[in-house]
């Protein structure tokens, strides 16, 4: 059989083996539903309008409904004022829930609130009252009320944010980097997983009868890529969905989702090739898992450094290379931090990575299938592979011309 139509063979086994899997429906419709309700929800729910304070107030005046008006609108919130009795009626009223907070304006001016919620509310009306209290001073010292006006109606400092959207940026990397890494942590065990169990059950000498080795490790890394893209796409489509219509998307999401596609193409080939040429080198399936640790030591490892900080000069290295690329590359990318030569850069290396690891698992793949009896190690295999050459190298010098 051509080597393409032993793929094709291969890959077109393993998908229909996941789709009748029950937990590959689970995980998808899971993702789904979750991935579209994050999209639906906040539209649903959206904003109820501007929040409605209640203070009650003792011994208060018109010029303090007014000043306390004033502090909540800067809350963008509407306010009802309720005049109480007295100190102990304002305290029962907090205590009831009643009102949000109190304020004592005769005497010792005071603000009554419970617990240790409703800060910025009560540092607006902190701010009404000491407002309050030197305008008071001022008319005692015999100053103009209109210059008090004058005086007191100074604009507050402006304040400048630099970069208001990073915060969902960052949640939007860590969206992004938290689902690449279990996808490519999964299939890549997977992959190493079911090769094991093919060598051991001697699935693999029957399917060589039929296709080539090579054609066996990459049928099945193209069949497993194809579920897990599959299953991840799950995930996307709701949120490529929300923007093609117009739809308000998190910072960076869109431009993460779109923009960290070859990175998950490349991640997907080099982690899942590597995962199939390893998993041939056990003996049995429980090997399976120490025997891809390398790749998930490389997957944690850029994890951690995608989620914690992709703007960090480590960050911009580990983007260089090919292993960790697939995680920090999109997480910078959801960040702003990533420019168009660095991410030219690393999608070239990555592909160069691709072509080399596809090369050497179809050698490691080839030569470990059919070995049975021991664990083999990495360099034995390739040590095998370089002696068999220069043996072959030789017979041709030796034989007559």
């Amino acid at each position: 059989m051509k080597r393409y139509g032993g793929i094709r063979l291969v890959a077109a086994r393993e998908v229909r083996e996941a789709l009748r899997r029950r937990s590959f429906w689970v995980v998808a419709a899971l993702l789904l539903v979750g991935s579209t309700a994050a999209m639906v929800l906040p539209e649903v729910l959206g904003d109820d309008g501007p929040k409605r304070y209640k203070i009650a107030t003792v011994d208060g005046s018109p010029r303090l409904d007014a000043g306390l008006l004033s502090a909540v609108r800067a809350l963008d919130a509407t306010l009802e004022v309720r005049s109480v009795a007295d100190r102990d009626a304002a305290r029962a009223a907090v205590e009831e829930d009643d009102v949000d907070l109190a304020v004592v304006a005769g005497g010792e001016r005071n603000t009554i609130v419970a617990g240790s919620g409703n800060d910025a509310l009560v540092a607006m009306v902190q701010q009404a009252l000491t407002r309050e209290s030197v305008r008071s001073r001022l008319e005692q010292l015999g100053v103009p009320g209109s210059e008090v006006d004058n005086v007191l109606a100074a604009p507050p400092p402006a304040v400048e944010r630099l970069d208001p959207d990073s915060n969902e940026r960052r949640a939007a990397s860590g969206a992004i980097s938290t689902l690449l890494y279990i996808l490519l942590l999964s299939l890549s065990v997977q992959v190493a997983t079911g090769t094991a169990i093919e060598k051991a059950n001697r699935i693999s000498e029957v399917l060589l009868a039929i296709v080539r080795p090579g054609a066996l490790l990459f049928g099945k890394v193209v069949g497993v890529g194809i579920v897990g893209l599959a299953t991840l796409a799950c995930a996307i489509v709701p949120v490529l969905v929300k923007g093609a219509v117009g739809g308000d998307l998190p910072e960076g999401l869109g431009a993460a989702v779109v923009g960290s596609a070859p990175w998950v193409l490349i991640g997907s080939a080099l982690y899942l090739t590597l995962g199939g040429a390893l998993g041939a080198l056990v003996e049995r399936q429980e090997e399976a898992g120490s025997a891809v640790m390398p790749l998930t030591l490389a997957l944690v490892g850029s994890f951690f450094v995608a989620q914690g900080a992709p703007e960090s000069p480590l960050a911009s290295v580990l983007a260089y290379f090919p292993l960790t690329s697939p995680l920090v590359m999109p997480a910078r990318i959801a960040v702003g931090a990533a420019t168009p030569l660095e991410m030219a850069i690393s999608a070239g290396v990555g592909v160069a990575a691709v072509a080399l690891v596809v090369r050497m698992g179809a050698v490691v793949y080839r030569r470990a299938i059919v070995r049975t009896g021991r664990r083999l190690k990495l360099r034995e295999v390739l040590r095998t592979s370089a002696g068999t050459r220069r043996a072959a190298v030789a017979a041709t010098v030796r034989s007559p011309a």
